[in-house]
């Protein structure tokens, strides 16, 4: 399908990675509307777009709503979700009903308007425990409440691709960062502290590894499937294939803002909250490894990351500088 002139609607589309993708849409000759119950999502993130789209202030919880805002779409991209893991541990059926019953009255309310087809966020979360570069092939076995719900929702999308008539599409994104993130992640904790001058705190050895993938690139990559029919049906990995590690993230950062730092190593549990960083808590049964094979999308679609994890830290830096009020205190969804 062509992006421009299809009338497009974005659940989540005020949050982080949704108000990019609601722009990119928008630049590119789209009719966009936004659904969004604002819990997390701001009205700030759509501020260079807000005169060009709809906004719906609604929840996916509420089927009726879903159907009267999907009649006349073309086309859905899926990005509302319950994102935290604290919360997915601490109470797991909330976790499973935005998630996972969210996602099937999306899917219910797309087959019902005739949608043409339908963009669904998941994460590499639904992998669990691995050791080195992951492919779409790997057994999944999430190691938090939060990737099965994901891991869910995906095995119903196949579900309507296959025997309903809607074509869906699931990205598994990888550690997306970039400008508008949430303040709770790792990353943003580091660029707020540098921006203060103080030293970035990083939980035991820092040796954990992680898949940074900016922003940018991952709204290139859902375009690139809108458009694109032989990814109907198909789940793809988001990510650089490039491990980074904790420690090395807390180097970038310091690098990138070219202040004379050294990184802080705190000996916090997982669990328990930072004594040095307010409000900062350890992930429980953290991950070790995460490190998405691109492969599949760069074969099939020619998608390649193009912004490097120093360029895509300093442009995130640029903007907290501008936005620092934002990042006021550590969030944590109910």
């Amino acid at each position: 399908m062509r992006i421009s002139g299809s009338k497009i609607l974005v659940t989540g589309g005020a949050g982080f990675i949704g108000s990019h993708i609601v722009e990119s849409l928008v630049q590119l000759g789209a009719k966009v509307t936004v659904f969004d119950n604002f819990s997390t999502g701001r009205m700030e993130n759509l501020q260079a777009v807000q005169d060009k789209i709809e906004i719906i202030k609604d929840d996916i919880l509420d089927k009726e709503a879903l159907l009267s805002a999907f009649r006349g779409q073309d086309c859905i991209s899926h990005q509302a979700a319950q994102l935290e893991i604290f919360l997915s541990t601490d109470n797991p059926f909330f976790d499973l009903n935005v998630n996972t019953i969210g996602t099937m009255n999306v899917l219910e309310a797309a087959e019902k308007c005739g949608v043409k087809k339908l963009m669904n966020a998941s994460s590499a979360c639904v992998y669990g425990q691995v050791e080195g570069l992951t492919d779409e092939n790997f057994d999944p076995r999430p190691n938090w409440n939060y990737g099965v719900s994901k891991l869910a929702a995906e095995k119903y999308g196949f579900i309507y691709n296959d025997y309903h008539n809607l074509p869906v599409i699931s990205l598994r994104y990888g550690i997306v960062y970039g400008e508008r993130e949430w303040y709770r992640r790792v990353l943003t904790i580091f660029i707020k502290r540098v921006i203060n001058n103080e030293s970035p705190v990083v939980f035991g050895d820092g040796l954990q590894i992680r898949d940074f993938v900016y922003v940018g690139d991952v709204v290139r990559m859902h375009n690139l499937c809108l458009e694109n029919e032989e990814a109907n049906g198909k789940v793809y990995n988001v990510g650089t294939g490039l491990g980074t590690s904790v420690k090395d993230l807390a180097d970038a950062v310091i690098k990138a803002s070219d202040r004379d730092l050294n990184t802080i190593f705190e000996d916090t549990k997982e669990g328990e909250f930072s004594k040095l960083v307010p409000d900062k808590k350890r992930n429980t049964q953290e991950l070790k490894m995460m490190m998405l094979d691109p492969a599949r999308a760069r074969e099939q679609l020619g998608w390649v990351p193009e912004v490097s994890l120093l360029e895509g830290v300093k442009r995130e830096m640029k903007w907290a500088e501008n936005n620092i009020a934002r990042w006021d205190k550590v969030f944590y969804s109910k």
